[in-house]
């Protein structure tokens, strides 16, 4: 039975991903629902806000859903379905990504993160959900499909019961194989680096030099998401708050910084 709230899904994986409809199948007897995506993938564009065009909007149907699309960011389709469509969501769901998520570095950048922070900011609660798949048609196994709704389901209710946990801005969720799966979950912090940039050097077609990005892995302490996720093979839950303002007593020791006049 549908209640009161207002629940709106969106993604950075474009409209075309079965992710998103993941989302929806798993909550639509629950609340009012409402579908936006961006018309083409948008992965890995953070904060991308678009001030220097205008945008686009309609309603489409794919795969039997209807679903509004931008041509925007996934941040453009959040402003846009609250300012121009008018609904306003108790409750943000962004995902499914295609990948994970996990620790601050790909915090940071994730468009799928950073559409939750977005709707955080704006005083919506948030929910990202990433998987640990390599394309859309990954998303068509059942295995993977009753592991991400059976637990975001579960989540809800709870939430519905007990209220989004205080202090906290976004729940930032990261779902392994559904083959490596181990039947766990684990509350735990975002690891700090998940790698560091290595690059080979290349020429391309005309000659010209250029260069391909290349991660070089780093080891991560054992309380954190991606050393659970890697080798515990757990979905993590990361809480995490957008406020980015340094500690009170940060602040006085800055102040004794400004005023410091000594040589």
């Amino acid at each position: 039975m549908v209640c009161g709230l207002k629940v709106l899904i969106s993604n950075d994986d474009s409209y075309l991903s079965p992710g998103l409809y993941i989302l929806y199948e798993s909550v639509k007897d629950l609340y009012e629902v409402l579908i936006i995506s961006t018309q083409y993938p948008k992965s890995a564009t953070g904060r991308e806000i678009t001030f220097n065009k205008p945008l686009r909007l309609y309603k489409t149907k794919y795969l039997g859903y209807e679903v509004f699309v931008t041509d925007g960011s996934p941040i453009d389709a959040l402003h846009l379905a609250v300012n121009v469509l008018g609904f306003k969501p108790d409750l943000l769901l962004s995902g499914v990504n295609v990948g994970e998520n996990l620790s601050l570095q790909h915090i940071f950048y994730s468009g799928t993160v950073g559409l939750a922070i977005e709707a955080a900011l704006m005083g919506i609660p948030a929910i990202a959900i990433s998987a640990d798949v390599y394309e859309f048609s990954d998303f068509n196994d059942p295995l993977i499909k009753n592991l991400i709704s059976g637990f975001l389901r579960g989540l809800l209710i709870n939430v519905e019961k007990l209220g989004f946990p205080e202090g906290v801005d976004v729940l930032t969720i990261n779902i392994p194989r559904a083959d490596v799966y181990r039947n766990c979950y684990k509350v735990t912090k975002a690891a700090r680096l998940r790698w560091r940039a290595r690059y080979r050097v290349d020429r391309d077609v005309r000659e010209r030099l250029c260069y391909w990005l290349q991660g070089d892995p780093r080891l991560s302490e054992a309380d954190t998401d991606v050393y659970i996720f890697e080798n515990e093979k757990c979905v993590t839950i990361t809480p995490i708050t957008v406020d980015l303002n340094a500690k009170p007593e940060t602040l006085r020791q800055v102040e004794r910084l400004v005023g410091y006049s000594g040589r």
